[in-house]
């Protein structure tokens, strides 16, 4: 049996264990809560990735030396907010949010950057119905912008230089 100093003596201990353990969990809560704070403002969930897949870079090549010949300059992945503009005042917003998200796959330009026409290269993606609503509203667009967008499928030196007759 404890006397009654030993039995205070313990309580004491005991009580500055509980306190130790109460300070040690509150310190872990505030590391952890501090780590996820910086975690969601110094956290950036990105990686690069290639502009072109294997079939559009493969399309691009024939398009560059097609372009280099008659001195033009290709753009790929122009967004369509880049290439047109909104000319309604009363439904800006409306008609913006239509072209922000949207790009055509490659943009031929002469020297001084000015478009000559567009190139949407289309694959069996395109052949599902969401997918020819958003070639018809692309199509739609481009021509109330009076900038040409030609599409092409299967490609060859011969059908890529058929793109550029008329320039």
């Amino acid at each position: 049996m404890l006397s009654g100093a030993d039995e205070r003596m313990r309580m004491k201990e005991e009580k500055v264990l509980v306190l130790c353990l109460a300070g040690g969990v509150l310190i872990l809560f505030l590391v952890v809560t501090v780590m996820l704070f910086l975690k969601q403002t110094w956290y950036y969930p990105y990686r690069a990735r290639t502009i072109l897949t294997k079939r559009e870079y493969q399309f691009y090549l024939l398009l560059q030396r097609e372009a280099a010949r008659r001195g033009l300059l290709i753009c790929p992945k122009v967004g369509l907010k880049d290439l047109m503009e909104v000319t309604s005042r009363r439904n800006y917003m409306k008609y913006f949010h239509k072209i922000a998200q949207k790009h055509v796959d490659f943009v031929v330009c002469d020297r001084e950057l000015r478009v000559l026409f567009a190139v949407e290269l289309d694959d069996g993606s395109h052949d599902n119905g969401s997918a020819r609503k958003r070639d018809q509203f692309k199509n739609r667009a481009f021509k109330a912008a009076k900038i040409s967008l030609k599409r092409i499928r299967n490609y060859d030196e011969a059908s890529v230089r058929e793109l550029f007759r008329g320039l």
